[in-house]
């Protein structure tokens, strides 16, 4: 491609038609220097992890108790990207781009809609992890983390009751995401 066109398509999308609190101009396009940054849509619980909804106010007492608030947050923002990449993992469809009736009919086969190794051991600790939380943590961990549902929408889907305190519910889920989490990774029900 020649400069004048690269330049000249760099310079035709300079930022989402529609603006929301959801995004964020954070990623570089080019590795020249100078280059505009470009845009990404914030996930739910990294927008409430942003704005600092993940640490609970009540907890931070004083100083020793707020810093170990905000190692819980971080621990709370990690496991939620975690179940956010394992998800996305354990739902790419197997395989991507290939042709099925080349598959079907080479020697050694293959088998449309199985899955790759990394996929299965993937789909096998986030079973085991789900089996670890209880129903309604694992349902909102998964509609807000992995299918991009709005935190208030997660939690006053599954759980009407707290209406009022949406992140407080979300918290006690993430929490207990992590103690699945370290219950799949040590295979323990």
């Amino acid at each position: 491609m020649s400069k004048s066109k690269r330049k000249e398509t760099e310079e035709m999308v300079e930022r989402p038609a529609i603006l929301t609190a959801d995004h964020l101009q954070d990623r570089i396009l080019s590795p020249r220097a100078g280059a505009k940054k470009g845009w990404s849509r914030l996930a739910a619980y990294e927008k409430e992890f942003r704005r600092g909804a993940l640490v609970c106010k009540e907890r931070c007492t004083d100083a020793a108790a707020t810093r170990l608030e905000e190692v819980r947050a971080l621990d709370r923002f990690a496991a939620a990207r975690a179940l956010d990449q394992g998800w996305q993992l354990c739902n790419v469809p197997f395989p991507p781009g290939v042709d099925f009736d080349r598959v079907r009919s080479s020697p050694g086969g293959g088998t449309p809609g199985g899955f790759v190794d990394h996929q299965r051991e993937a789909k096998d600790f986030w079973r085991r992890v789900q089996a670890a939380m209880s129903a309604n943590d694992w349902l909102i961990c998964r509609l807000v983390c992995g299918e991009g549902h709005s935190v208030a929408q997660a939690v006053m889907t599954v759980s009407p009751a707290y209406k009022v305190s949406t992140l407080a519910r979300f918290r006690e889920a993430l929490d207990s995401l992590i103690e699945g989490m370290r219950c799949g990774r040590t295979h323990e029900p």
